[in-house]
């Protein structure tokens, strides 16, 4: 089935949730919770409840609450208050990519740290090339981050 022939009669809004699953699953994330995040990306500011989540993807309620808690765990998203009403809401937690992003950072020291023992450990004859490439481009990112990070705070700063 084509991209084309499968979003025949879908809205926009539909296109775009199916979208961000496929797109999500291709990085590793289950396609029902890539699925989810799109709908939780396009919700009212009060956020969805687990049902309305699983009325508008056709899914099944337990499917959704398994990628809600993935997503929460995440830290993607967050509980939603809802005074007075019985079921918990959901919605995309404040700052959470800028968040997410500097927890995978603190993982990438892991190839500076492996570029450094390759190069250690090359044997003779063995090309140094893609372990300086590796500990030098990780490097980089690892020394020019935190000042995207700072100017993106900046930027981003919400009224206490």
């Amino acid at each position: 089935m084509t991209e084309k022939s499968y979003s025949v009669g879908m809205s926009n809004h539909l296109q775009f949730v199916e979208r961000a699953g496929v797109l999500l699953e291709m990085i590793g994330m289950p396609r029902l919770s890539g699925r989810v995040l799109g709908a939780l990306l396009c919700a009212p500011p009060g956020g969805h409840t687990a049902a309305e989540v699983a009325a508008l993807l056709q899914a099944s309620r337990a499917g959704v609450g398994s990628a809600l808690k993935h997503l929460t765990m995440m830290g993607l998203i967050e509980h939603a208050p809802s005074p007075g009403e019985r079921a918990d809401r959901f919605r995309m937690r404040p700052g959470a990519w800028a968040e997410l992003t500097e927890q995978g950072n603190r993982k990438l020291n892991t190839f500076v740290q492996l570029a450094e023992e390759g190069l250690r450990a090359l044997p003779r004859g063995g090309d140094p090339a893609p372990l300086q490439e590796m500990g030098a481009f990780y490097r980089l990112w690892l020394d020019l981050f935190p000042q995207v990070l700072a100017q993106w705070h900046a930027l981003n700063r919400r009224p206490e």
